[in-house]
């Protein structure tokens, strides 16, 4: 048998704006029967669940009232997780259970899921690759190694496969790994700024602020950098592919 606490508590009412009275308010579950000589509660209705009911309460709020009471104070609670008056500094142990939400949410992942499996799997050698780049990996393994680890993430974190997959960013990402790789360019970390490693000269100078990684901020800044950020991009993948010659 699980009960809940505290079975009384405190909130603060944001919709009482009434004179002489406390926006500071006392919950719990009174009876009748608990009522002293003065009319004040001595004792509280706990909120239990046994472990036959698997830890689902299930309330009749539309047929019994003291169910209905029950859920006006689970509402309440500081222990609810995401309700209104939840305490953040608490552990949160009670979840409210939305079985139409929760169906929504399966099946939006369920989706997620198929259409990540079906891109990684549909993967050209060429598009594994310049993924693996763009998520960092060593893009010299067997494809058949770096098949398989796209499809792990494709499966296990289908929604930000999807987003890199569909993102602007995975070209630049890529991009950016490969001319860093073959030495073209290179990331000072003093300075935080990308550089040629032929001749030194500054490419792009970089926020050290921030939770991203220095080649997230290179990919974001080829997007809005304007013009002189485009043809950078251009000169890289001409570098790449052997047209121009590196800066030296």
């Amino acid at each position: 048998m699980y009960t809940l606490d505290p079975t009384k508590f405190t909130i603060q009412d944001p919709y009482e704006d009434r004179s002489g009275k406390s926006k500071s308010k006392n919950i719990a579950l009174v009876d009748d029967k608990f009522l002293n000589d003065k009319g004040v509660p001595e004792r509280f209705l706990k909120v239990r669940v046994s472990a036959s009911q698997k830890s689902i309460l299930k309330l009749e709020v539309g047929e019994k009232m003291e169910h209905k009471y029950m859920a006006m104070l689970l509402e309440l609670h500081p222990k609810l997780s995401g309700g209104k008056f939840s305490d953040k500094n608490a552990f949160q142990v009670i979840k409210r259970i939305d079985e139409k939400v929760a169906a929504n949410t399966e099946r939006t992942e369920r989706t997620a899921k198929v259409k990540a499996l079906n891109v990684a799997l549909k993967m050209s050698d060429e598009q594994l690759i310049n993924f693996a780049d763009a998520m960092g990996w060593d893009s010299a393994e067997d494809v058949e190694i770096l098949r398989n680890q796209a499809e792990a993430l494709a499966e296990s974190n289908p929604v930000y496969f999807n987003d890199m997959v569909e993102g602007k960013s995975l070209e630049f990402l890529s991009v950016i790994k490969q001319a860093t790789d073959r030495g073209i360019i290179s990331f000072d970390p003093a300075e935080y700024k990308y550089v040629w490693t032929g001749n030194q000269q500054a490419i792009a100078i970089l926020s050290p602020t921030g939770e991203k990684l220095e080649n997230e901020k290179f990919a974001e800044w080829f997007q809005v950098g304007g013009d002189k950020a485009d043809k950078t991009f251009k000169k890289l993948k001409s570098l790449l592919k052997g047209e121009e010659k590196v800066p030296a």
